[in-house]
């Protein structure tokens, strides 16, 4: 188990580079008890990662919330601030958003006037920020440049567009949309289905060229800012004209940022390729290829020195700066910044996500956001410790930027995200136990809007620039919140006790619920809300029985937002900078052509296999959307579409790059796993209602393509993936099939991931097994996972093998402590029983757990300073267990043949027979159009509308005043 470092080692550490850094400071004759006394001085407030964050604990500093103040929505604050800019005279500070930013109406429907993007302008001379104006801007992505004080630009996103601003006395105003033209009625980018997105852009030195990166277009696009016009497009990778003219060469795609050296040369971040590739634009009608020049991580943003003779730039994933030298253009130092050197000494794993760079006004310190652990590295560029982080600086959730004032003595911070706090009111779909019969009752939780992305708020923090001597308390506190610490004894004694006894995981991941919504109705002591629960014990008995046999976890958070970076949370422990940006825009209730960048994909392409024809294998042959029919013609070559195997939003790991996931972790420590499900593309037939597939084994029909290589000769090919018109008891019916493999061959894998995901619910028309309401749905995949856990304790795995159990993200539901709280299981040997355990728990435990158990190395710094789950295990008992599912009531109503699946006597849930409060016919003619094949692809506030209304019960839901009943749902019964 690696060692990790205390809270005194690591402040004796920051008081020895501090005080080697400055030697003129009194940070030397500083005690480390004073600096442990500092830590808990600070605001603190918690988040669903298990990260803390002291957003003012800067001395002197100040925070305020990016409010737009819109007339109908006073309290609405936007999210997802990426990007902040000064004015050349130092008296204008700009800050764009790239967030969700959707808003619903009294009526329900979304409010496409107000679900904008936004760019806040402060006025900053007197030091501290005053907001003076925000200006709407439909779409938009991390871009913004002042070509003079009163000219501002900015990336329109998947507008596909450069806007710019002009200042008219006081006011700011457009003056200026510049169409890239990529494809016409709506944009086209460079994928399956979705369009341009616009992102960074930058000016020469006089001015007179803008170039904005085409971040879903492989390409740079030139301008001239004089006319406000394009002079042309560069393609930036190899087989197009000005490059090496390589057919299906790597390089240049999802360029992120850019930044002009003088008037002529560009340098551009390839975020997925892992490279700056530099462009000659001097020409007015061409550019030119110069060099490639290969990064250690995902290329970020960048920035210059004054005689631009150098290029810091922030890396994703290698938690670096490299520093390039631009006469050779070559990398000369590579910045490790992550922290000081001796808080991580022999610690290789990344994670700190350093997403931006910014040059003190003197230039003899360079700034690097940190986004993944909330600090800003503070990095010393001149003196006997040059190119090394001297201190860390606490900041808010998800920091995005930092721009400096004028004369350099205050900084100013932006922040993406925040913590979200309870949400009460998001009542979801396909509920029922608390809603009155009124329409009006979900048409109020849709215009509630708390919906978990509504509910993240961006700040921008104004500051003193630290001192030394503020350093070295700053940069403890940052430990402290990222748990930076040894491991603790009683942990260690356990997890080691349970590693010597358990040689198997089961990994179960589910779909979408909160803890109340689930679990609220326990009645156990657990910190629960019967109020909300609405898949109670009746449609549930499995959940409940496991909760109250072994641990109830009513402290378990999910960190994830949605399904697309939830699945990168639960497999992998942390996301990438641009997974968090593109999940935001991805999940708008306004389209913003951004796609699904999880699971496996880019741009819905299968990017982790490097040729077309395995690419379109895994797609399906008799997919519409096969790559070889959906890029010809489009980029010239299919071999051109996203080449190579990069993916932006896989994260690596101490043995690989895009090595990140929990199985690497398994098969790199020479154990065995066995996938069910995860990173998956459904290919093979289900059938239909009538002739249904519900045994693809014994009929012969692949399922799934794997997605991902390195578990593709690991993956049952019949165990289907995502699919709400499948039942999770068929899915279970093959995971059994192999499981009594195992049981007789005595060769269970070390780790299996197992994906039931019918929770989700959806696909009422086409639902197979007569699984095709809500309250079946639930039923069947809390029947399902009854049965896993029923057949493990049946076996001879019943002594050696823990089961976890896990939701992907908690985005569709109710909480009253936190919109992240989520129901998770831990099921097995040595498992306390009948105990509530409110220790402080995330996904990340959970993983830090599992690479305990099998005694992996870390994947990366969340799980290497993550707490094991210690306190559910009981260590001194016999590690006797006994289990036995039994099914909800409501499945009689279903075609499963439940005695069958059951492969043991059926047993239901005591209580009376439930039936569904409406039939399938119903659900098909209210979810009419909805789009139920992939994860998340419906709007999730329609969805429980439509679903809040069609379940109902005679328990009263109070319903806002001045909340009108959209005439949609009125109509529905």
């Amino acid at each position: 188990m690696l060692k990790l470092f205390p809270k005194s080692v690591i402040a004796f550490a920051v008081i020895a580079s501090l005080a080697a850094c400055d030697s003129g400071s009194n940070v030397a004759g500083s005690s480390p008890e004073i600096v442990a006394s500092i830590l808990g001085q600070f605001d603190t407030a918690k988040l669903a990662t298990g990260q803390d964050v002291t957003p003012l604990a800067i001395p002197g500093s100040a925070s305020q919330l990016l409010t737009p103040a819109l007339p109908d929505y006073p309290k609405f604050v936007a999210s997802g601030a990426t990007r902040s800019q000064l004015s050349p005279d130092g008296k204008t500070l700009a800050v764009v958003t790239a967030g969700q930013n959707s808003l619903y109406l009294p009526t329900g429907s979304a409010d496409i006037a107000n679900s904008t993007q936004y760019i806040f302008i402060y006025d900053v001379s007197s030091g501290s920020p005053v907001k003076t104006q925000v200006i709407k801007q439909t779409n938009a992505y991390v871009s913004l440049a002042f070509k003079d004080n009163n000219t501002l630009y900015a990336g329109g996103g998947t507008d596909d567009a450069v806007y710019c601003y002009t200042k008219t006395g006081s006011s700011w105003a457009q003056s200026a949309k510049i169409a890239l033209g990529h494809g016409s009625n709506g944009a086209t980018g460079l994928g399956v289905n979705v369009r341009a997105n616009a992102g960074s852009v930058a000016l020469s030195t006089d001015g007179s060229t803008l170039v904005v990166a085409n971040n879903y277009n492989d390409s740079i696009t030139v301008i001239d800012t004089k006319t406000n016009t394009t002079r042309y497009e560069h393609d930036l990778r190899p087989y197009f004209t000005g490059n090496e003219g390589v057919a299906g060469g790597t390089g240049g795609t999802y360029p992120f940022a850019v930044v002009i050296k003088g008037n002529s040369m560009a340098y551009v971040t390839s975020a997925r390729d892992r490279e700056v590739v530099v462009v000659d634009i001097s020409n007015p009608m061409v550019g030119k290829l110069i060099k490639r020049i290969p990064l250690d991580g995902n290329g970020q943003g960048m920035t210059f020195d004054a005689a631009q003779t150098r290029l810091f730039v922030a890396q994703d994933n290698a938690d670096q700066v490299a520093v390039i030298d631009t006469s050779s253009n070559t990398v000369t130092i590579k910045i490790d910044a992550r922290g000081p050197a001796a808080m991580f000494a022999g610690n290789k794993n990344t994670g700190a996500g350093t997403f931006a760079v910014t040059l003190s006004r003197d230039e003899k310190t360079l700034y690097a956001v940190n986004a993944g652990s909330n600090s800003i590295a503070v990095i010393p560029l001149t003196g006997t410790t040059a190119g090394t982080v001297s201190g860390l600086i606490p900041t808010a959730y998800d920091p995005r930027d930092i721009t400096f004032s004028a004369d350099g003595s205050r900084m100013f911070i932006v922040n993406g995200k925040s913590i979200t706090g309870p949400n009460p009111l998001h009542l979801a779909g396909n509920t029922g136990s608390i809603a009155g019969s009124s329409a009006a009752v979900a048409t109020a939780a849709r215009a509630s809007n708390q919906y978990q992305f509504q509910l993240e708020q961006s700040t921008l923090v104004s500051a003193p620039v630290p001192t030394a001597g503020d350093l070295m308390a700053l940069t403890p506190r940052v430990a402290a919140n990222n748990n930076y610490a040894s491991a603790v004894d009683s942990d260690v004694a356990a997890m080691n006790f349970m590693k010597s006894k358990i040689k198997h995981v089961i990994y179960i991941v589910k779909e979408n619920r909160t803890f109340d919504q689930v679990l609220g109705d326990l009645g156990n002591g657990s910190n629960g809300d019967p109020s909300l629960t609405q898949f109670g014990n009746d449609l549930t008995p499995n959940y409940h029985a496991l909760a109250k046999k072994f641990v109830t976890l009513d402290n378990f958070t999910d960190p994830g937002d949605g399904s697309m970076d939830g699945w990168s949370w639960s497999m992998q422990g942390r996301v990438t900078n641009t997974e968090t940006i593109n999940q935001q825009l991805n999940y708008s209730a306004v389209t913003r052509g951004v796609s699904y960048d999880s699971e496996g994909t880019n741009r819905n392409v299968a990017v982790n296999w490097a040729t077309t024809a395995q690419r379109d294998a895994v797609a399906g042959v008799a997919n519409t959307t096969n790559y070889s029919t959906a890029t010809a013609g489009a980029v010239g070559s299919t071999a051109n579409m996203l080449p190579g195997t990069g993916n932006h939003t896989s994260t690596d790991a101490p043995f690989g790059i895009q090595k990140g996931y929990i199985f690497n972790a398994v098969l790199n420590a020479g154990m065995t796993v066995r996938n069910y499900g995860f990173l998956v593309n459904n290919i093979g037939s289900i059938g239909t209602i009538t002739a249904p597939v519900s045994d693809p084994f014994t009929a012969g029909v692949v399922q799934v393509g794997a997605l991902e290589p390195t578990l593709a000769p690991f993956t049952d090919v019949y165990f289907r993936g995502y699919d709400q018109a499948y039942p999770d008891m068929w899915r279970y019916a093959e995971w059994k099939r192999e499981f009594d493999q195992f049981v007789g061959t005595g060769k269970l894998p070390s780790l299996s991931t197992v994906r039931i995901s019918h929770d989700h619910m959806g696909s009422f028309a086409a639902a197979l097994g007569g699984v095709n309401t809500p309250e079946t749905q639930q039923a069947d995949c809390d029947y399902a996972t009854g049965k896993i856990v029923e057949a493990v304790a049946n076996s001879i795995y019943a002594k050696d093998t823990i089961i976890v159990i896990v939701e992907d993200d908690v985005q569709d539901g109710p909480d009253h402590v936190d919109s992240h709280r989520a129901p998770a299981f831990i099921v097995g040997p040595y498992v306390k029983q009948g105990k509530v355990i409110s220790t402080r728990y995330t996904q990340v435990n959970a993983l830090r757990t599992i690479e305990d158990i099998l005694g992996t190395q870390h994947i990366n710094l969340n799980t290497a300073f993550a707490r094991p789950m210690a306190d559910v295990f009981d260590v001194t008992g016999s590690g006797a267990w006994t289990y036995t599912a039994t099914a909800s009531t409501v499945l009689k109503t279903t075609g499963l043949n439940l005695a069958q699946a059951s492969g043991s006597p059926l047993r239901y849930a005591v209580g009376p027979n439930i039936k569904p409060k409406h039939s399938a016919d119903y659900w098909q003619r209210v979810t009419a159009g909805m789009d139920f094949s992939q994860a998340d692809q419906v709007d999730p506030a329609k969805f429980n509308q439509i679903l809040w209304r069609g379940l109902t019960s005679s328990q009263p839901f109070k319903v806002k005043k001045g909340i009108k009943v959209d005439a949609r749902v009125a109509k529905l019964d």
